[in-house]
């Protein structure tokens, strides 16, 4: 992506980053030389480093007080039985406390809930149906087991063996029959 930035001066043109002229080297000695600070006055200087100091003279006593006051809080818990563990335990049951009636956590408990339900449902209707085909084949699975064969032979009615017809000179009855086979 190149931009053109065009400008005129000294009678060429710049093209952006893709300038035909070297870049020119600035002076080390100028640049140190420069004084960013150029806008306050000695007075004003002076009046900010003063407070400057203050503050760090006050953000030390504060360090100190407050170190103190950990130092003594840590004794009144010691006095009381209060270990850091005993601590702990009270922190996360407040903080799981807290999760659980955040409102974050019922909208997503409800959601997981009906997806749960509707999982579940959906999990016994495919049973339901595997149940049913598995049924609709079992006569089939029956004729081809043991068991299958014993109902066949043993508990179908018995069907009259067909008797031989009886043997005809007739022409017609051969010929529907086909030829005598012997048996």
């Amino acid at each position: 992506m190149e931009t053109r930035q065009q400008e005129r001066g000294q009678g060429h043109i710049r093209t952006g980053l893709l300038d035909p002229e070297p870049v020119t080297e600035v002076d080390e000695e100028m640049v140190s030389d420069v004084d960013l600070n150029n806008t306050l006055t000695d007075e004003e200087r002076e009046e900010i480093l003063s407070e400057l100091t203050k503050l760090e003279e006050d953000i030390s006593t504060l360090r100190q007080v407050l170190a103190s006051k950990e130092k003594h809080h840590s004794e009144l818990k010691a006095k009381l039985g209060i270990t850091p563990l005993i601590e702990f335990k009270q922190n996360f049951n407040r903080s799981w406390y807290d999760m659980q009636t955040s409102t974050a956590y019922k909208k997503t408990s409800e959601t997981l809930s009906t997806a749960g339900q509707k999982t579940s449902a959906a999990f016994t209707t495919l049973g339901t149906a595997i149940s049913r085909k598995f049924g609709d084949m079992r006569p089939r699975w029956e004729a081809k087991g043991v068991e299958g064969v014993l109902r066949r032979c043993c508990l179908q009615p018995l069907t009259p063996v067909p008797k031989k017809p009886p043997a005809t000179t007739c022409p017609r009855a051969v010929i529907m029959r086909g030829p005598a086979r012997p048996v």
